[in-house]
């Protein structure tokens, strides 16, 4: 028997405007989710056991989870994109340039919302969906990430498809299709009743009677692309599309501090440092060779490493940390 779903809020109750806040910080209890709309819940079940957590992976994207982050808020329009996205269950394309976070907004749903572990696709001009979906035949299938979120499961799994764009002009159509379905078939079960098949996560097995996998709703899918001008009408009609802005010099300065786990206490020349990085990265990113965030996180692990002489200046640190990177950043001179 299927577990209970999440109940709407009567009618004419004032609410907020959707369980997720944008600071990464799990609700205690639990996040109770919005009910998916009738016309996307499917036939999938009985439900799955909750999904296991990846804490490890979390924190590598996020930097480690604090009842008070050092963070300053959600970047502008996160939290309305992602709560319309809960409520509609549909697709959320986050568009902009690399490095600014589009794809940790899946990580920090998944944790905020107690979701289990992110299940990953990175797409690339080889990518197919059927491997996505799953791999094998009769002697053993495993499902790939997308095939996975679309088991049946109490609550919605995060699926995070990353660079879209990278990928052949049909495959968004192909996407669709099995997201608007709630499932697929593996034809090489078809005459097996008792088939099972190995999940995209650690040494879970799952039912698949007859070849048949069927979600109870479809996964909260975040799926990243630089821009979204080349997806076909149809897909860009079933997503929720969020351009995510450059970050601010205060955005930037939250996000390396998270990451890398430097409080107020540190030393004040440090964190100097790390606003010269914000402040040259925000102020004219072109011309320091497209660095990323991971990047800027890399200099101010260089600086804390080894610390720089006392008459030198943060931002003489951060010029020379930032011309170290440059070197080796893509289309750099």
């Amino acid at each position: 028997m299927n577990s209970p779903r999440s109940a709407g809020p009567p009618a004419g109750t004032v609410t907020d405007p959707g369980p997720y806040r944008g600071t990464g910080v799990p609700h205690r209890p639990p996040a109770v989710l919005p009910a998916a709309p009738p016309w996307r819940t499917y036939r999938g079940g009985p439900d799955l056991a909750p999904p296991p957590d990846d804490e490890a992976e979390a924190d590598r994207r996020l930097g480690a989870a604090t009842p008070t982050p050092v963070a300053t808020g959600p970047v502008a329009g996160e939290t309305a994109a992602v709560n319309a996205a809960l409520l509609l269950r549909r697709p959320l394309l986050i568009t902009g340039p690399s490095g600014v976070g589009r794809s940790a907004v899946a990580f920090r749903v998944a944790r905020e919302l107690g979701l289990g572990r992110v299940l990953h696709w990175t797409v690339t001009g080889a990518s197919v969906l059927r491997g996505a979906l799953y791999t094998g035949g009769p002697a053993g299938v495993r499902l790939g990430p997308v095939g996975t979120a679309l088991l049946p499961y109490g609550r919605p799994r995060v699926l995070l498809v990353e660079g879209l764009d990278r990928g052949d002009f049909d495959l968004p159509v192909e996407l669709r299709a099995a997201l608007r379905r709630g499932g697929f078939d593996i034809p090489e079960l078809a005459d097996d009743a008792s088939a099972t098949v190995t999940a995209d996560d650690p040494g879970v097995v799952a039912p698949a009677p007859h070849g048949v996998v069927a979600c109870h709703e479809p996964p909260i899918t975040v799926i990243t692309a630089g821009r979204s001008q080349i997806f076909p009408p149809e897909f860009l009609a079933d997503c929720l599309h969020w351009e995510h802005p450059v970050p601010t010099v205060a955005d930037l300065t939250a996000l390396v501090r998270t990451r890398a786990g430097i409080t107020d206490s540190a030393d004040p020349r440090l964190l100097a440092l790390v606003a010269e990085l914000a402040e040259a990265w925000s102020a004219d990113p072109q011309a320091l060779g497209r660095l990323t965030s991971g990047q800027v996180l890399d200099a101010v692990a260089l600086a804390a490493a080894a610390p720089w002489p006392r008459e030198e200046a943060p931002d003489a640190v951060a010029a020379r940390l930032l011309g170290l990177l440059r070197a080796h950043a893509p289309g750099a001179p």
